[in-house]
């Protein structure tokens, strides 16, 4: 397995001119990722610098989400494109797509991609970008997991641009397609792909029962409208509303016995009918906590993750890594989003690649969980093919 990460900036181009070494890596084979603006993923133009990847892999297999905000190995930058290479030697790609429509919802779609993926023999893994305004992250997780092998790892993340938010494309055939979700499958017995997840925010108060709900909207929380009782949890931050909410998530329990539970990001807030919006769903008959995601608990997450992963990784063999962090950390990070980074770059066994995005939605699994997709969490996922004559963790 071979494998490259490419910067464009606006203001200076690439960082290193990507054409001689990319053809190289070009073949039927060869997975490119690539995570940046949508404006910038659908210029096609001659001298953009998609056409530039688009001449030199007219073989490779193209997959992007759209991000305002990118990160390649220890930097995190706002508008450029982060491309990230792959040419593996022993395992093959399938790539499957599917947009949304009033007959086909999110789990439906699921459904339809695992089915597709699970056609051929060998699935080892499976990547997954959709559109993080279009497609409702949760419901269509579920439609995965329930149709694909049970375990199977999983990872990806919803578009957070905030218009097109994710897009997928085959830049040499048929251009980019919008509003849409897809899914690569990666098959054969030496791919290995390892996984860590964790946000940071640390739960406060009880437990309480979620009485209303639709969709992605809370409405009630023990029978009190959703709002209220939020501005009471949050005393004097409450002033601070609807921006402080980035710092104050909700952690849902979807059964009472859970002991995890999956962060809930506040998009938004409505006074007028006093309910709360967040990314994902908390449904009705849920239990939820009102959590805090201060910058020191948020690194703090970031280091068990990369210490849950690099306890997973071989010892000596370098991976690719990809590292889908929430839009809510960056925001509340600010500055010092770099510092997340930092510990997963180290973790990283010598000579490897990690690049990333930062999304409405992150798809991994936790400590003991299913499959999900989460907000305010930084998710990884280390690809690699096991060489024989190698030592493994």
């Amino acid at each position: 397995m071979e494998f490259a990460t490419f910067v464009y900036q606006p203001a200076t181009g690439w960082e290193t001119p990507p054409e001689p070494e990319l053809q190289a890596l070009d073949s039927p084979d060869t997975l490119v990722l690539v995570f940046g603006p949508s404006g910038a993923l659908t210029d096609l133009a001659a001298d953009s610098p998609l056409a530039a990847l688009a001449r030199a892999l007219p073989r490779s297999m193209f997959v992007s989400a759209a991000s305002l905000t990118v990160a390649q190995a220890q930097q995190a930058s706002d508008g450029g494109l982060v491309v990230c290479v792959a040419r593996f030697a022993h395992t093959r790609l399938r790539r499957v797509q599917t947009g949304l429509s009033p007959t086909l919802d999110a789990r439906a779609a699921g459904q339809r991609l695992a089915a597709a993926l699970c056609d051929p023999p060998g699935l080892s893994a499976v990547l997954v970008f959709a559109d993080g305004r279009q497609v409702n992250g949760p419901e269509l997780v579920r439609g995965l997991t329930a149709g694909l092998p049970e375990g199977l790892p999983i990872a990806g993340g919803m578009g957070a641009d905030g218009t097109h938010a994710a897009r997928t494309w085959t830049l040499h055939a048929d251009g980019p397609a919008q509003h849409s979700i897809c899914a690569v499958g990666l098959y054969g017995s030496r791919l290995r792909m390892v996984r860590s997840c964790r946000g940071g925010s640390v739960g406060f108060g009880q437990r309480r029962l979620v009485t209303r709900a639709q969709g992605n909207t809370v409405e009630e929380i023990d029978g009190q409208p959703a709002l209220q009782l939020y501005r009471q949890y949050l005393g004097r931050y409450a002033s601070g509303l609807p921006e402080a909410a980035s710092h104050f998530p909700l952690t849902v329990f979807r059964r009472a016995e859970d002991m995890q539970g999956v962060i809930r990001y506040v998009l938004g807030i409505d006074p007028d009918r006093q309910t709360i919006d967040v990314a994902g769903d908390i449904p009705a008959g849920s239990l939820v906590q009102l959590s805090r995601a201060g910058r020191s608990e948020l690194i703090e997450g970031a280091f068990q993750a990369a210490e849950a992963l690099r306890e997973a990784l071989p010892v000596d063999q370098p991976v690719l890594a990809l590292m889908v962090s929430c839009v809510g950390r960056r925001h509340v990070l600010g500055e010092q989003t770099a510092e997340e980074l930092e510990p997963v770059a180290a973790a990283l066994p010598a000579g490897s690649a990690l690049a990333g995005f930062y999304s409405f939605g992150e798809i991994s699994s936790g400590p003991g969980q299913p499959c999900d997709m989460h907000n305010m969490t930084l998710t990884l996922a280390a690809l690699w093919e096991a060489d024989p004559d190698r030592q493994e963790a």
